[in-house]
């Protein structure tokens, strides 16, 4: 069974791992009409292309959701208002 904070913070990655999969997906949708469009690139090399940059995207995501969490953590210990909802 999972704590609240647990699963608050297992809902919250949730909801951000499915927005992001939603924007990188049109992206890359994108880039693979162009990649087939407008060049004569082998399939194979166009889907490695966009599991890079998939990658590339998914790291950087992490690293911007990683420092915004500590900066809202920092701010949150340096307040005088504590979050209501954790013990």
């Amino acid at each position: 069974m999972l704590d609240p904070k647990e699963s608050r913070n297992l809902k919250k990655t949730s909801k951000r791992l499915l927005i992001f999969l939603l924007i990188v997906f049109v992206f890359d949708v994108f880039i693979c009409f162009l990649f087939f469009r407008y060049t004569s690139m082998s399939p194979v090399l166009c889907g490695f292309i966009i599991i890079c940059i998939t990658t590339v995207l998914y790291l950087l995501f992490s690293l911007i959701c990683a420092k915004i969490d500590k900066k809202k953590k920092e701010r949150l210990e340096n307040s005088d208002k504590k979050d209501p909802f954790t013990k």
